[in-house]
C-alpha cells in the first residue's frame, strides 16, 4: 500500500469486512434464492417475486441523501449498527412472508439497511485513507464477495432441509453473533477508532443539501457520472437478481449447479475488488471506464451459455466485472470531487445507483416473462453498459478537471 496507509488501521478494515459479510452480503445474495423459493411455494410470477428488489432499492434511493447528509454531521458508529439490526430483522421476517404485502414490506426494511450500510462503510473507508482508498475499499468490500461465495451452496442445502423461509432466518444469526459484537468492541469507549470516527464527522465540510445539488447539477460531469452510474447499476443488478432464474429455468441447470456458479462469481469477486481498487488508484476514472466495458462483455457471454462449462466462463467474467463495479462509486466521487461533502455526494450517487438497482431486475424479469427468454433484455443491457462507458470517458480526476470544486 502506498505510503504505508495500512498502518495501525487494520482492525477497522477487519471489522468492516465482517460487517460486509454478514450484514450486507448475506441479505444481498440470499435474494435470488428467495425468488426461486417464493415462485415455487406461492405460484407468483417471476416479476412479482423479483419486484421485492424494487422495494428494497427504491427505499435505498429515497433514504440515501438523508443518510449521506447525516454522515457529514453524525458519528457513523450508530448508523452502521442500526442498519445491521434492521437487515437481520428483515431476513428473519421472511418467516412471515406468506402474502405479497408482507413480502414487499421486508424489501422496504432491506432497503433501509442496505442504504445505511453502503453509504456509511464507503464513507468511513474513504475518510480513513487517501492514496490507497481504492485498494482499501476493495479489501473491505470483498467481504460481500465472501458472503456470495459461502451463502449460495449453504442456502441451497438449507432450502432442501428446512425450506427457504427458515433458511433466511438462520442466516441472519451472523449479524447478532459476529458482526455487531465485533463492531461494538472496535468502537468501545476510549477506542482510538471511536475518537477518529467522531472527529472525522465533526470536521467534514458542509453546505446546504439543495445548494450543493444545484452546484453539481450545473456541470456536464455531474450528468455524465450519474447517468452512467444509473445505467451500469441497472444492468449489473438486473443480472445479479435474475441469474438464478436465467440459469435454472431457461438454461435447465439444476439448483445445486447454479448455486456453485453463483459461489464462483462471488469468489472471483474477492480478488476482482482488490485488483480493480488497485487499478482505480492508478488509472483513476479511466479504470472505471474499462470496468463498465467489461460489464458489457460479461453480458455478451450470456448468449453462449449452453452447459456447465460455458456457464462457468460466463460467471467468471461476471464475477470480475461485478467485483470492480462495487468499488467504483467512492473512488469516482473522491477522485472527481475530493473530500468535501463526501457523505452527501455518496448519498446522491447511491440514490442514482439504487434507482437503477430497483428498475433493472423487474424490468428484465418482465421482458423474460413476455418473450419467454432473457435474450432481448441481455442485448439491451449490453448496449446500456457500453453507453455508460462512453458517458464516463470525458470525465477527468479533480486535478485535471477544467472546473474543479
Amino acid at each position: 500500500m502506498r505510503d504505508n496507509e495500512f498502518g495501525g488501521k487494520w482492525p477497522l478494515l477487519v471489522v468492516l469486512f465482517l460487517m460486509q459479510v454478514f450484514a450486507f452480503g448475506f441479505p444481498t445474495f440470499v435474494l435470488p434464492f428467495v425468488y426461486a423459493g417464493a415462485t415455487e411455494e406461492f405460484g407468483w410470477t417471476r416479476q412479482q417475486a423479483v419486484l421485492l428488489a424494487s422495494f428494497k432499492f427504491y427505499v435505498s434511493a429515497m433514504v440515501a441523501l438523508v443518510v449521506g447528509r447525516m454522515l457529514d454531521t453524525l458519528n457513523p458508529k450508530y448508523v452502521v449498527a442500526v442498519s445491521a439490526v434492521i437487515g437481520a430483522l428483515a431476513m428473519a421476517g421472511f418467516m412471515a412472508a406468506g402474502e405479497l404485502p408482507v413480502y414487499y414490506a421486508i424489501g422496504v426494511l432491506l432497503g433501509l439497511s442496505a442504504s445505511g450500510l453502503a453509504v456509511a462503510v464507503n464513507l468511513i473507508v474513504s475518510r480513513a485513507f487517501e492514496k490507497s482508498v481504492g485498494t482499501m475499499l476493495g479489501i473491505v468490500l470483498s467481504g460481500t464477495s465472501v458472503a456470495g461465495m459461502v451463502l449460495p451452496p449453504l442456502m441451497a442445502l438449507l432450502m432442501k432441509t428446512v425450506g427457504w423461509r427458515i433458511a433466511t432466518a438462520i442466516l441472519s444469526c451472523g449479524v447478532w453473533l459476529i458482526a455487531l459484537p465485533a463492531w461494538f468492541f472496535l468502537l468501545r469507549q476510549g477506542s482510538p477508532f471511536a475518537e477518529r470516527l467522531q472527529r472525522d464527522s465533526s470536521s467534514a465540510a458542509r453546505s446546504g443539501m439543495w445548494d450543493h445539488f444545484k452546484t453539481l447539477a450545473a456541470t456536464r460531469d455531474f450528468w455524465f457520472i450519474f447517468i452512467g452510474a444509473f445505467l451500469a447499476s441497472t444492468v449489473d443488478q438486473a443480472l445479479i437478481q435474475n441469474q438464478v432464474l436465467f440459469l435454472q429455468s431457461e438454461k435447465g441447470l439444476n439448483l445445486e449447479m447454479v448455486a456453485w456458479g453463483a459461489s464462483l462469481l462471488a469468489g472471483i469477486g474477492i480478488g476482482a475488488k482488490i485488483f480493480f481498487g488497485w487499478v482505480f488508484d492508478r488509472l483513476s476514472i479511466f479504470g472505471i471506464v474499462l470496468c463498465y466495458l467489461l460489464l458489457a462483455v460479461s453480458l455478451g457471454l450470456s448468449f453462449g451459455v449452453f452447459g456447465v462449462a460455458s456457464m462457468l466462463v460466463f460467471m467468471t467474467v461476471r464475477g470480475i466485472a461485478h467485483g470492480g463495479l462495487i468499488v467504483t462509486g467512492p473512488v469516482l466521487l473522491k477522485h472527481r470531487y475530493g473530500s468535501q461533502n463526501l457523505g452527501l455526494n455518496m448519498g446522491i450517487f447511491t440514490l442514482c445507483a439504487s434507482i437503477g438497482f430497483g428498475f433493472g431486475p423487474p424490468f428484465m424479469a418482465n421482458m423474460a416473462d413476455k418473450s419467454g427468454s432473457y435474450s432481448g433484455a441481455f442485448a439491451l443491457g449490453t448496449g446500456a453498459a457500453v453507453l455508460a462507458a462512453i458517458l464516463l470517458y470525458p470525465v477527468k480526476p479533480k486535478s485535471k478537471a477544467t472546473s474543479p470544486f
